[in-house]
C-alpha cells in the first residue's frame, strides 16, 4: 500500500545533514580540481556543478511545498499519491528551483493526486512528460489553455516544379517575443506534438490569383491547439493563475 507523502515521511528519508554529506561526498574531489583550475575554465567548470549543489537545498523547497499542499487540500480529502507519480516528481524537483514552471507543475501535480476531489485526473506518465518539458514548452501549454493560436500563411506557386514555397505569415497570433528563446518555437511545437499534447491542423485553404486569373499562390489558414490528452494534462498539471507569484507576471526572468 502506498503511503501518503507528509513532511515527516520526506524529512525523514532526507535530512538536511545526509543529503550535505552526500553531495560533499560526491562532489569534493571535483570542487578541489575546479579550484586548481582557476579564471575561466574554474567558471566555465561551474556551469557542472553549480546546479548539482541546489539539490542540498531541496529540504526548504519541500516545506514550501507542503505548506501550499497543507493550505490547498483540506485534511479530510487527503489521499495516499501513488509512488509511481511521487518518485519521478520528488526526483525531478530536487534540481529544479520554487520560481521554474516546472516546480509549480510538478507541486500542481502532487497537490491534485493528493486530493481525492482531482486525483482521477492525475495520470502516472504526467510525471515523466513534464520531466522532458522546456520552461518554454511550459509556457506555450499555459497559453494554450486560454485558447488556440490562429495563423495565416500565405505560400507561392512555382509552376516550373508545381510546388507551393516561400512560406510568409500575415497573422502569428502566438507571443514569441515572450519565450527565452523565440527562434526555436518550431522545435518546441515538434516536441509538444510528439507528447500528443499539440495540433496544428490547416482548417482552410483559399487560392491567391493575379490580374490574369492565373493562380499565383495559396492562403492557409491553421491553428495550435491542445489535443483532448493536452487538456487532461493541463488540467492536471497546469496551476490556475499559471507560473506567475502573482497575476500580472507570466514567466520569471531568465537567471
Amino acid at each position: 500500500m502506498n503511503e501518503l507523502i507528509t513532511a515527516a515521511t520526506v524529512a525523514t528519508a532526507l535530512k538536511s545533514s545526509l543529503v550535505e554529506k552526500a553531495y560533499d561526498d560526491m562532489l569534493s574531489p571535483f570542487c578541489k580540481e575546479i579550484g586548481a583550475l582557476g579564471g575561466d575554465l574554474g567558471k566555465a567548470a561551474r556551469l557542472l556543478i553549480d546546479p548539482l549543489q541546489i539539490a542540498t537545498t531541496f529540504q526548504d523547497r519541500l516545506k514550501c511545498f507542503f505548506t501550499n499542499l497543507n493550505a490547498r487540500v483540506p485534511e479530510e480529502r487527503r489521499v495516499p499519491i501513488p509512488a509511481e507519480i511521487s518518485g519521478p516528481s520528488l526526483q525531478a524537483m530536487q534540481y529544479l528551483e520554487l520560481e521554474n514552471p516546472l516546480w509549480k507543475m510538478f507541486e500542481e501535480l502532487l497537490i491534485k493526486s493528493a486530493d481525492s476531489e482531482s486525483a482521477s485526473k492525475a495520470h502516472p506518465s504526467f510525471a515523466h512528460i513534464i520531466k522532458q518539458l522546456s520552461r518554454d514548452e511550459a509556457f506555450i501549454l499555459h497559453k494554450l489553455t486560454q485558447g488556440a493560436f490562429e495563423f495565416i500563411g500565405t505560400m507561392d506557386l512555382d509552376h516550373t516544379i508545381n510546388r507551393f514555397i516561400n512560406k510568409k505569415y500575415e497573422k502569428w497570433s502566438f507571443p514569441s517575443e515572450e519565450l527565452f528563446v523565440p527562434d526555436a518555437f518550431g522545435l518546441y511545437y515538434n516536441h509538444l506534438e510528439s507528447l500528443s499534447l499539440v495540433r496544428w491542423p490547416i482548417y482552410n485553404q483559399e487560392p491567391i490569383f493575379d490580374s490574369n486569373h492565373q493562380q499565383t499562390g495559396t492562403r492557409e489558414f491553421s491553428r495550435i491547439h491542445l489535443t483532448e490528452f493536452g487538456i487532461l494534462f493541463t488540467e492536471a498539471c497546469i496551476p490556475q493563475n499559471g507560473f506567475s507569484n502573482s497575476e500580472n507576471e507570466e514567466m520569471p526572468a531568465m537567471p
